[in-house]
């Protein structure tokens, strides 16, 4: 039996982040061989990554990669503090997940944990995981991802809003008059300010016609109820409601925005300038409707 000794237990602690006497009783388990122990740590403290629920994992990032501008991914990726968000380990491990997403055409997040990770070789992307989580030491939440795949017409693009420390990122889907114009700089700039477009205006839908009637009609009963109280007359009433749709149209549908380059355009407008259209986006916020570390499915939000 190999003598273990208080620097071996720090350099264990070091290299794994794990608890001091977890990390003694790792070696003395393993005999002093390193991987051995850090394997065994990993077993004893792996699942607690993917399964834990005492603690909420609020915090996190976004990360957006486009693969060969055919194939890309949004994913959110969650830890408990903003602390071990803002690490590059983990800001690197999010990026790993959106490339393994958009490599491999991921459908749910249970699938993808089950797959061998590309930056890892010969372990799953669920043990890939679960080996920050051993280092970081906090509940890791692989929490949700969209995909998407263009055709030869389109053109991909995202954003992630560094300065926000990487929690609000953005995946636009154009459609161009043709393969070539797809590719072609023009495009693929105004794909990117687009995508930025929704980052900071956060539009609720790509087009008024996306608007549900519900919602279309609560905003003319808050405009007509609005005017009725103030005294307007009936004659004008009609023309407040329309104002009022009109405005929310502005602020909510995506194409009919102020252009974030020149509000005094339209987005339509300046789709309509380049001969593009916009296919479907994916706006993802950190936070968003976490309940929990249990609430680690694939939450989709997505216009189309």
């Amino acid at each position: 039996m190999a003598e273990i000794t208080a620097k071996m237990v720090m350099q264990l602690r070091e290299q794994t982040g794990a608890a001091m006497m977890l990390c003694k009783e790792a070696l003395k388990e393993s005999d002093g061989d390193f991987e051995k122990a850090t394997a065994y740590i990993r077993i004893k403290m792996g699942n607690k990554a993917l399964t834990g629920v005492e603690r909420v994992a609020g915090e996190g990032v976004i990360a957006v990669v486009v693969v060969d501008n055919q194939d890309a991914a949004i994913v959110e990726l969650n830890s408990e503090t903003d602390f071990v968000a803002r690490s590059e380990d983990f800001k690197s491990l999010a990026r790993e997940l959106a490339e393994q997403v958009a490599k491999s055409k991921g459908h749910s997040v249970e699938t993808v944990l089950t797959q061998d990770s590309l930056a890892a070789p010969g372990t799953t992307v669920g043990d890939r995981i679960n080996t920050v989580f051993t280092k970081l030491r906090e509940n890791i939440v692989f929490k949700r991802f969209e995909f998407i795949s263009t055709g030869p017409n389109g053109a991909l693009a995202g954003y992630v809003h560094v300065p926000a420390n990487d929690k609000l990122g953005v995946l636009v889907e154009l459609e161009a008059a043709s393969p070539e114009a797809a590719q072609t700089e023009a495009v693929q700039t105004l794909g990117r300010e687009i995508a930025m477009q929704i980052a900071a205006n956060s539009p609720r839908y790509l087009t008024r016609e996306d608007v549900p009637a519900s919602v279309l009609e609560s905003e003319q009963n808050i405009a007509r109820t609005t005017a009725t109280n103030e005294g307007k007359p009936e004659a004008a009433i009609t023309k407040i409601v329309e104002g009022r749709v009109r405005k929310f149209y502005e602020e909510n549908a995506l194409v009919d925005q102020a252009w974030l380059r020149d509000p005094k355009k339209s987005v339509t407008q300046v789709l309509k300038e380049n001969n593009v259209t916009i296919k479907r986006y994916v706006r993802f916020a950190v936070g968003e409707n976490v309940t929990g570390v249990s609430s680690s499915g694939a939450i989709k939000e997505t216009a189309e």
